[in-house]
């Protein structure tokens, strides 16, 4: 007889991994437990007849782990002594390509365990690593005719977002890193002449290096903003067109949408006085009274979000960033987010979590006997 299983992996004292086992812990359900560290150095015990049904959790807020993914990615020694060398430093930004590169081994390495044990994803590790890389994820939504900003051609330095803003006639551009998150990096960039420009970010350069910080920055020097450009897109980037945001009582609001089995289970608007609105900024997370929206408007911000998971049928649940334009009339995927279903104190009028409707609706998709 085959033993059915939990099992989640994810860094050492992962407040996600914790709110799976509570919400696994009230359907007397244990839950076994790896670190991504286990994964790497191939410390895994576990049963050839046992089937593990798989959660897989944000890398993310663990240097150990950040440090060894980086680790993965090297490809020469070089690389690997820097890495070794490595303190932390909290706030910097740096190795966006490398952990991305080790990121996408590790989470090849977990899919390629399918092949000694039974194992059953939530999410499985190679839709999660098309979701991270937003230009791929962008354009497959594209193709599936869902509603997203355009995207630019891919620019390295300033005068070449220039140029390429100028040829697709913008005076706007959000620049994002294909794999980074919570807007680590983001900058959003408005251009009408070289005297008239400013550049909106969190990002600020101390002692020659560049940190992530908890408040907005505005740039409007020319040098400065140069500066920073050519820093960060010096990587992998993607460049969209800025659509100004549904705005209500002097708020910018856009809506975190976690949708599970194909349903958008729950709607959390988030407003901000500026363009940039994640909830750790120290932004306004709303309810659906306080951000002005109707009833039709709420629908078509569901919709988009469904339509947008369905492109992904290997993905049980994801957070989806939805904006409504300032006329209320069309809602675009802004990106899906396979870690982005986090909603503390936020219950369904049932009484049930995020967490606990993840749960029920693993029967629903066969996960579950």
């Amino acid at each position: 007889m085959i033993h059915q299983k939990h099992l989640c992996i994810a860094p050492q004292h992962s407040r996600r991994a914790q709110f799976w086992e509570k919400a696994l812990a009230g359907k007397q359900e244990p839950m076994l437990f790896l670190t991504y560290l286990d994964v790497i150095a191939d410390r895994l015990f576990l049963e050839k007849d046992a089937h593990y049904i798989v959660r897989l959790e944000s890398p993310g807020e663990d240097f150990e782990t950040y440090k060894a993914i980086l680790l993965l990615g090297c490809t020469t020694s070089a690389e690997r002594e820097k890495v070794v060398l490595l303190k932390e430093n909290f706030g910097e930004i740096s190795n966006f390509d490398l952990w991305n590169k080790g990121w996408k081994r590790l989470l090849l390495k977990i899919d390629g365990l399918r092949g000694q044990y039974q194992l059953s994803f939530l999410n499985t590790p190679t839709s999660i690593a098309i979701l991270f890389e937003k230009r791929q994820a962008q354009q497959l939504l594209q193709t599936a005719h869902i509603n997203c900003p355009f995207i630019l051609e891919p620019c390295s330095t300033y005068e070449a977002l220039l140029a390429e803003m100028s040829r697709q006639s913008l005076k706007q551009v959000f620049i994002k890193p294909t794999s980074g998150s919570s807007a680590s990096g983001v900058m959003a960039f408005r251009y009408l002449n070289p005297n008239k420009q400013a550049l909106y970010t969190t990002v600020v350069k101390k002692e020659g290096k560049f940190y992530n910080s908890l408040h907005l920055q505005r740039y409007h020097l020319s040098a400065d903003i140069e500066e920073l450009i050519n820093h960060l897109c010096n990587g992998e980037t993607i460049i969209e067109k800025w659509i100004p945001k549904w705005s209500f009582q002097g708020l910018s609001i856009d809506f975190r949408v976690v949708v599970i089995a194909g349903k958008a289970e729950f709607v959390v608007p988030r407003g901000s006085k500026h363009m940039i609105t994640n909830l750790h900024l120290g932004n306004q997370k709303l309810t659906e009274s306080q951000c002005g929206i109707d009833e039709l408007q709420l629908q078509k911000i569901k919709q988009v979000a469904e339509e947008a998971l369905n492109c992904f049928p290997n993905i049980h649940y994801a957070g989806i960033d939805v904006l409504l334009d300032r006329k209320g009339k069309n809602a675009y995927v802004l990106e899906l987010n396979a870690f982005g279903d986090m909603l503390l104190n936020i219950s369904n009028p049932q009484g049930e979590s995020v967490y606990d409707i993840e749960y029920r609706q693993l029967f629903d998709d066969g996960l579950l006997r």
